[in-house]
C-alpha cells in the first residue's frame, strides 16, 4: 500500500505554520545533529559506566578514552595494497584494548557514516543527479585518500567492500548480499531527502543507493519502511499516523 503523502501546510504544537520546506531542513539538520550528540556514546552497555563517563547528554560532547565496552581489539581490516587502504593512520589502534571508537572526534563532529552522507549530498549536487557506479566510485576516492576524516572506527560493511575491491570485484559487486546491519539507514537517508519531492522515486533510488552496501531481503524490507514512514511525515502526516 502506497503512503498518501499531503502537500498542504499543517500546524504543529505552537501554532506556527510548517511547509514541507521547513520539515526537510530539519531532517537534513537532525540527521548530522543527531549523530553527533550520539558520537561520544556509542557503543557503551554498562549504563553504569555511561552515567560516569558522561552523565546526560545534553551537549554535543568529545569522546573519552579509555572506552569500557570498547570491542575494537576483536575486529581487524588488512588491506592487499595501498589501493584500498582505508585505515590509514587509525590502523594503529585496531587491535588494542579500551580504545573509543571515535577517539579523535571533537565535540559536535560527525562519525564516517554521516560524513559519507555529507559526501553523498556532495556528490548528488555536484554531478546534476544520481549513478550507482559514479558513488561508488566518488566513494573509493573518499575513503582511499589520507586525510579525508578523522574517525578510528570503519563500519564492517565497508571493511567487507574494500576487501571485495581488492580482490578485483566490479565495484557494483562489492556490497554484502546478506546484510542486516542498521547503520546502512545513515546512507540512505540522504537519498530520501535529496528526492523527497518525488516520493516515489526517492524511495527507488534510496533503496538501490542501500544495497551497494547493505544488499539482502532484511535490509530492503526496513529501508522501504523507514523511506515511507519519513517521506509521509515530510509531506504532512503525522508520526503516529504514518509509522
Amino acid at each position: 500500500m502506497k503512503p498518501k503523502y499531503r502537500q498542504e501546510k499543517v500546524r504543529n504544537e505552537m501554532d506556527q505554520t510548517v511547509t514541507f520546506e521547513d520539515r526537510l531542513a530539519g531532517a537534513y539538520y537532525g540527521l548530522f545533529i543527531g549523530d553527533a550528540l550520539a558520537m561520544p556514546v556509542h557503543w557503551y552497555y554498562d549504563t553504569r559506566a555511561l552515567k560516569r563517563d558522561y552523565g546526560e547528554v545534553r551537549d554535543y560532547m568529545a569522546p573519552r578514552n579509555p572506552h569500557p565496552d570498547s570491542i575494537l581489539f576483536r575486529s581487524s581490516y588488512t588491506s592487499r595494497n595501498k589501493s584500498v587502504d582505508i585505515l590509514h593512520n587509525q590502523s594503529t589502534y585496531w587491535g588494542k584494548k579500551g580504545i573509543h571508537y571515535h577517539q579523535f572526534l571533537k565535540a559536535g563532529e560527525n562519525t564516517l557514516n554521516l560524513k559519507l552522507a555529507r559526501e553523498s549530498l556532495i556528490f548528488l549536487q555536484d554531478q546534476g543527479g544520481y549513478s550507482k557506479t559514479a558513488w561508488l566510485s566518488h566513494m573509493v576516492t573518499y575513503m582511499t585518500t589520507p586525510g579525508n576524516h578523522n574517525d578510528t572506527y570503519v563500519e564492517e560493511y565497508l571493511r567487507h567492500f574494500f576487501t571485495q575491491y581488492g580482490q578485483g570485484r566490479n565495484l557494483l559487486e562489492c556490497g554484502r548480499k546478506d546484510e542486516n546491519h542498521i547503520g546502512g539507514l545513515s546512507l540512505m537517508l540522504p537519498l530520501i531527502l535529496a528526492f523527497a519531492s518525488d516520493c516515489e522515486y526517492a524511495e527507488k533510488i534510496a533503496l538501490k543507493h542501500l544495497s551497494l552496501t547493505h544488499g539482502g531481503p532484511a535490509m530492503a524490507y526496513g529501508g522501504k519502511i523507514i523511506a515511507r514512514i519519513i517521506l509521509d511525515v515530510l509531506h504532512g502526516r503525522k508520526l503516529a499516523s504514518a509509522i
